[in-house]
């Protein structure tokens, strides 16, 4: 099916019949059906269908996390939503490779929350006796209570978890239970963030290291 736009003479998007019709930067094109090609993909399409196929499942396993990590960043009638806007970066700025040239995510470089407060610093993580042990350098800019700690474990095969406001930013140490969602079997990446619970702001997020 496709749609008339601006009238009798305008452009059409869509299908009609074995025609195409889509507007490219102001311009209506008509084009025929795509052939499928036999030939087999150049290095640089193999490439490049390895990384959005990883992308693309990365970002599916941890949507919750990026979901919420985002959300404040995506504009009123943009195309990109908080998910997209989280799939973006991770193409562009979280792949790397390894030793046979394959793509892999680079974990270290991953923004799960993304905002303009001030991100924690110095932060560690360890694993004591079944729970999170989290520590942090305290900011005087957020000696408030309505600054707290969000916690992301991150997987790349398992799902996240995603645990807001574990602390008050202030207090530069905190337990978080074990979340049960976890596969106990798998390796987990841990990221925290400040979130400002009274006008909805957040800090980049920072990260802790692998439990």
């Amino acid at each position: 099916m496709a749609i008339l736009e601006d009238g009798p003479n305008g452009g059409f998007r869509g299908k009609v019949g074995s025609i195409y019709g889509y507007n490219r930067m102001g311009q209506w094109i008509i084009r025929g059906a795509r052939r499928k090609s036999n030939k087999p993909p150049t290095e640089a399409q193999r490439l490049h269908r390895q990384k959005l196929k990883l992308v693309s499942e990365f970002c599916r396993e941890n949507k919750a996390v990026f979901d919420f990590g985002y959300e404040l960043k995506k504009e009123n009638g943009s195309k990109y939503g908080a998910f997209q806007l989280a799939q973006k970066h991770v193409f562009n700025d979280v792949l790397a490779f390894d030793a046979d040239y394959n793509p892999v995510v680079n974990f270290e470089n991953l923004k799960v929350f993304v905002g303009d407060l001030m991100p924690p610093e110095c932060t560690k993580v360890s694993v004591n006796e079944g729970r999170i042990f989290l520590e942090w350098i305290p900011s005087p800019a957020y000696d408030d209570e309505i600054y707290k700690l969000n916690l992301a474990c991150v997987s790349l095969n398992d799902f996240c978890s995603l645990k807001l406001a574990v602390a008050s930013a202030r207090d530069g140490q905190c337990f978080v239970n074990m979340p049960v969602e976890l596969n106990q079997k798998a390796e987990y990446h841990v990221y925290i963030g400040v979130w400002d619970t009274f006008r909805r702001a957040l800090s980049n997020s920072v990260y802790c290291g692998v439990i």
